[in-house]
């Protein structure tokens, strides 16, 4: 991690006093909630939105009321590179998460992230969904500036509803012991029995605040609060793909399973908005706190035709039509950001870091893609910087067709926004470029179409000329996120594995004894396992979500056991999974289902005694001194949910959470 410098408070000053014409009070507190798949249309706070039926969203509507919304908003396409552009302040074509996910390509230690620049001033803290990088690796939060993180780091976890384990600071495998075998039946009527993550995350998010919002506060904070909602999560049995739990589960009777689940997820949403809102008054730290809400990308997963969730924009989530990037942002600060404006500035995501960095008095990286918006924040419009253009591209091969459909091909997609005015009259016109493998260009004027319907760039070849250029000055190429220049050119688009993927992905270095992501991170390094070398009281853990530690997919009664007297470990499944054997020493008990490795050998071989099972994974064990990890790489199979390679970390909790 690059050094830290420290600066005082009359650096703050002038710093601020150099950007916009600020006083030297303390620098506000910040906050940033980010909301998951959340559509355009699906808040009160978004124009030109068709309202026959909405969602109530009345502390949302509140943030807006006494603040500012951004009306030409704009955040990332997809979870994972919309979370990198907001942290890292560079756009898609300098991102170091371009696809999803984090696991893969985590935050290198190069990377400066909003953690980075805030944390010369601030306590700054992650509480939810992460996507840049899993425990143990250099994208983790930690390792990004953060002081305080809790929540699921993993993109793929995140979709686990009622995680049977989290990660807490320094835990990687932190229990919460009300979800040990999370199901439908289990969790009891209105899920009463079992914690959604997303109530947890929001009493963490409150808890940040009280305990570093509050009169003893040296420093003010950054709280990054990300929940999973209302994005689809899982729970084993649920009815629908919104698993949501009581108090919210019974407000939109009205409407079918899928769509009264939805709501209820989306109502949900305000409610953490409104918690984080009445603390900050509780506290009586409202007025120096600036609050910003946003969704990550457009919507997605359900009918859009009962709240008109992506408004009048074509396509949704993972599109680069404006149904899959737009937003309303919204910034509140009371006493210093007027309260219910507009403004028709262009704010991105990566806008967010330089803007926090001047609200906070520090400087910003530089290099970085965003434009601060602090001004136009603090009624100094007039010296407001403007972008020379917005840049994004994403390759997918499927089609994202939102209640319009999809008009460019799949494959490697560029996008820009450019804005032009007429010298005469001033007016602005709002261009739209869209191609796909570098090829023909899509040409909309969005001032006069913002459904994106009819191509124009027949009609104004000077203006697709701009944006091609544009196009090849944003983009740097990635070699774990391949671009490309025709059809049989393959992108990569996601990969979900340590290990990396098949071309046109990059396959990483991973086998046994090389370069590894997660054992490069660990810090002693790891050492390989002897006889009796085990240490410490091991603790069992239970498996429960599909991305699991050690890759068995989605099992209804798995654990691990290790006895350090016998210098064993155990894996206990069904009987009808696939067991564990080969090189090393095993033994299956074909009635419990409980496989007995001994960890005194290495290499290992995975191999299967099942027709579920049709791979073999060679690994080896290791431990750092503290933690038992097994490391192995292979072919996709049942027990995967991709060609994994993968951590398991056994750790006993140093609290109990209630």
């Amino acid at each position: 991690m690059a050094p830290t410098t420290t600066y005082s408070w009359l650096t703050f000053c002038a710093i601020a006093l150099l950007v916009f014409a600020a006083d030297c009070a303390k620098p506000p507190n910040i906050i940033f909630i980010l909301s998951d798949d959340l559509g355009y249309g699906d808040v009160s706070i978004s124009p030109m939105v068709n309202r026959t039926h909405e969602i109530p969203t009345p502390n949302i509507q509140r943030l807006a009321d006494e603040g500012m919304r951004f009306l030409r908003g704009y955040s990332g396409q997809v979870c994972a590179p919309s979370r990198c552009t907001l942290m890292t302040g560079h756009h898609s074509g300098h991102c170091t998460v371009r696809g999803n996910d984090g696991s893969y390509s985590p935050l290198l230690e190069t990377d400066r992230t909003v953690g980075h620049v805030l944390n010369q001033a601030y306590e700054t803290g992650v509480v939810g969904k992460w996507g840049l990088g899993d425990f143990n690796t250099t994208g983790y939060p930690l390792q990004q500036g953060f002081d305080h993180y809790i929540g699921q780091a993993s993109q793929v976890s995140c979709h686990n509803w009622y995680p049977g384990k989290i990660q807490n600071n320094t835990l990687g495998n932190y229990t919460i012991e009300a979800n040990f075998k999370a199901s439908e039946a289990a969790c009891g009527p209105h899920h009463s029995k079992c914690t959604w993550a997303n109530d947890l995350f929001n009493r963490e998010a409150i808890r940040f605040i009280q305990e570093h919002g509050g009169p003893s506060a040296e420093k003010p904070f950054f709280l990054f609060f990300s929940t999973t909602t209302p994005h689809t999560g899982f729970l084993a049995g649920a009815k629908t793909q919104w698993a949501v739990p009581g108090p919210y589960d019974t407000r939109f009777p009205q409407y079918d399973a899928v769509q009264a689940a939805f709501a209820a997820a989306t109502s949900a949403q305000d409610d953490f908005v409104g918690a984080v809102l009445d603390e900050l008054k509780v506290l009586n730290i409202d007025d120096n706190t600036i609050v910003f809400f946003s969704g990550d990308n457009g919507p997605d997963s359900h009918p859009f035709t009962e709240f008109d969730d992506p408004g009048p924009f074509r396509g949704k989530k993972r599109s680069l039509h404006e149904g899959g990037i737009r937003q309303t942002i919204v910034a509140r600060w009371p006493g210093r950001v007027a309260a219910n404006t507009t403004t028709d500035h262009l704010f991105t995501f990566w806008d967010f870091l330089p803007t926090a960095a001047d609200l906070g008095g520090v400087p910003a990286p530089e290099g970085v893609d965003g434009v601060s918006a602090a001004p136009v924040l603090l009624g100094q419009a007039d010296k407001q910087k403007q972008h020379d253009y917005l840049y994004w591209e994403f390759c997918d091969y499927g089609r994202v067709d939102g209640l319009l459909p999809q008009l460019y091909d799949p494959g490697w997609i560029q996008a820009i926004r450019y804005d032009t005015a007429d010298g005469t009259t001033g007016t602005r016109t709002e261009w739209k470029g869209i191609r796909t493998h570098r090829g023909p260009m899509l040409l909309f004027n969005l001032t006069d179409d913002i459904s994106e319907t009819t191509n124009v760039s027949d009609k104004f070849p000077d203006i697709v000329e701009k944006i091609a250029t544009f196009m090849e000055q944003a983009h740097v190429e990635n070699r774990f996120w391949k671009s490309s220049r025709n059809a049989s050119d393959r992108c990569c688009g996601s990969c979900f594995s340590h290990k990396g993927c098949k071309a046109p992905c990059v396959q990483l270095n991973t086998s046994i004894g090389a370069h590894s992501p997660i054992v490069d991170s660990l810090s002693p390094p790891l050492r390989f396992l002897s006889d009796h070398y085990l240490l410490g009281n091991w603790h069992t853990i239970s498996v429960q979500d599909s991305d699991d530690d050690i890759g068995i997919a989605s099992p209804p009664d798995v654990n691990v056991r290790l006895s350090t007297a016998r210098n064993q470990a155990a894996v206990h499944s069904p009987s009808d999974l696939c067991h564990h054997g080969g090189t090393m020493q095993a033994a299956s008990d074909p009635k419990t289902g409980t496989l007995v490795v001994t960890v005194s050998q290495s290499p290992m071989v995975f191999s299967s005694s099942s027709p579920k099972c049709d791979t073999v994974k060679r690994g080896t064990v290791h431990t750092d001194g503290n933690r038992l990890f097994l490391l192995w790489g292979g072919d996709t199979s049942t027990l995967d949910q991709s060609p994994s390679h993968k951590s398991s970390a056994w750790m006993k909790p140093e609290f109990d959470y209630d």
